[in-house]
């Protein structure tokens, strides 16, 4: 039992802290009983209360109900402010006072010009004339709780784009609204219009019209209100009136222009089309004729008529060129043929590339890309990446005792190790002679340092085998992370000097070493 009662107190003082309560008598008794009664744990002194209302007077007890009472200090209160009001004549004044009071607020609210509101008071003052009792009351008390509820005046913000306005007082309010409604704004209204109009009136294509819109734009800046004037309205319409026609002819002019280069196209196209050994330099001229066009007005009907008439030059001449290179299929499949040859051993060139082959890891250029792709990754997206280089122990001795031949078994054998050990995620290519590096992304410094050891200890278990001798061999790794280094090159340096430093060090190790 013991145990239970420090159990309530340590979460009643938990409940106290986590609501920001002030640890007071009250509010420590308080959330004491409630985490008693949660956990089920009968308190003598939170179950006074429950004793006392008991023996109260029902109707007492029932009155009781709506207050929130939850220690005795409580109850005593409610006793006394039930005592206080036992003059029943006092009460009964209090009430009709109450009842008048009312009526007179809501008499108030009629008059202040909000139609839901005046509605509603209307409604409240018929129940309490004619049909005063507990239930009406209720209903009234529920239908301004939802009045004030979702009461909503955003519509007034609508007044701001007028002037500032008081919102806050009706008659201050409607005082502001007729001192801006009688203010003359057509200055500023017509210092608001010159820009646009200074604008419209440059020509969209043509020009010439400088020297006159230098003139009538300081004009109409240093007095905007000449745009109500009918002698400068008269002026405008002609400068519209000439911008018109400036535009109109420099579309005619363009025009024209683009239908003498449709011209050309079309007879360099037919030329094209008709013989059979056009040059390429004549095939790179229609190719820059083409793209100097400027289709922006190719909805004129002069321009639809010229490019129907190319499409049916094109039309014709194509079907006569298909049917002579029909007639030379023999021809063409020959060349097909040859083609996918060369496809084959491009593909075959590409492969070598991108692969060693001896090793059959990365080539050198291959890693270089992929590192590339990897630290933009890095700068991008923040997606970091550890490389390791291994580099075979005594390479050159292992040449020199057991041949070439030797050596490139050795070289193989271990390609293929890393290629088995590495995840489908991880990089692997042939840096230099005897000398590989593994890109590993998102993996830290200590995770790549335990895959190169990994990689060290089975290298030095493998039997490695040449003309049924076994040739011992053993790797050294220096590894390096990204993100602990200020850039790329300073990765793979980072990386190389560890490398040194391990076969300075005795060899057949990795570091560094954590």
């Amino acid at each position: 039992m013991a145990t239970t009662i420090n159990e309530i107190i340590k979460d009643t003082l938990e409940l106290i802290k986590a609501e920001h309560l002030n640890l007071t008598p009250d509010n420590y008794s308080k959330i004491f009983c409630k985490v008693a009664k949660q956990k089920g744990v009968i308190v003598e002194d939170c179950q006074k209360v429950d004793k006392y209302t008991k023996k109260l007077d029902p109707n007492i007890a029932t009155d009781m109900k709506r207050f929130s009472i939850s220690n005795v200090d409580e109850l005593l209160a409610f006793l006394v402010a039930k005592l206080n009001r036992a003059n029943e004549g006092d009460a009964l004044k209090m009430v009709n006072t109450l009842a008048i009071l009312t009526k007179r607020v809501l008499q108030a609210i009629t008059l202040l010009h909000d139609a839901k509101a005046t509605s509603l008071a209307n409604a409240s003052l018929e129940r309490l004339d004619f049909h005063q009792n507990l239930q009406s009351i209720e209903l009234v008390k529920e239908k301004w709780f939802d009045f004030i509820s979702n009461y909503d005046d955003s519509y007034l913000k609508k007044l701001d784009s007028f002037g500032h306005v008081n919102k806050d007082d009706l008659e201050a309010m409607v005082r502001d609204l007729i001192k801006i409604m009688s203010k003359d704004t057509s200055t500023e209204l017509y210092g608001a219009l010159v820009p646009l109009i200074i604008a419209s009136l440059a020509p969209s294509i043509a020009s010439g019209m400088n020297d006159e819109l230098a003139s009538i734009g300081n004009e109409l800046r240093s007095s905007p209100d000449a745009l109500g004037t009918p002698a400068l309205q008269k002026e405008l319409k002609g400068l519209i009136s000439k911008r018109i026609e400036l535009d109109k002819a420099e579309v005619q002019k363009k025009v024209s222009a683009l239908d003498k280069i449709l011209d050309d196209i079309n007879k360099k196209i037919f030329e094209l089309i008709q013989s059979s050994n056009v040059s390429h330099e004549q095939v790179k001229v229609i190719k820059a004729d083409l793209q100097s066009i400027n289709f922006e007005h190719d909805s004129f009907e002069n321009v639809h008529v010229k490019l129907l008439n190319i499409a049916s030059s094109l039309e014709s001449e194509t079907k006569s060129l298909s049917e002579k290179m029909t007639s030379n299929q023999e021809t063409i499949t020959k060349l097909q043929n040859r083609v996918s040859k060369l496809e084959s051993a491009l593909l075959v060139a590409k492969q070598e590339v991108k692969e060693d082959y001896l090793t059959h890891v990365a080539t050198k250029r291959a890693l270089a890309n992929e590192l590339g792709r990897v630290e933009d990754a890095f700068m991008r997206y923040k997606v970091d990446y550890t490389i390791c280089f291994i580099d075979i122990d005594h390479f050159k001795m292992v040449n020199d005792t057991y041949g070439h031949e030797a050596g490139d078994v050795i070289l193989s054998t271990l390609g293929k190790i890393l290629r088995k050990y590495v995840r489908q995620v991880d990089f692997v290519g042939r840096y230099g002679g005897e000398e590989f590096l593994v890109i590993l992304p998102s993996i830290d410094l200590a995770q790549a340092i335990h895959f190169a050891d990994k990689i060290r200890a089975i290298v030095e278990q493998f039997k490695f085998l040449y003309k049924n001798e076994r040739i011992n061999v053993t790797v050294s790794c220096g590894v390096a992370q990204r993100s602990l280094e200020k850039s790329k090159e300073e990765t793979i340096g980072s990386a190389d000097s560890f490398l040194y430093k391990a076969k300075e060090a005795g060899r057949n190790q990795v570091l560094p070493v954590l």
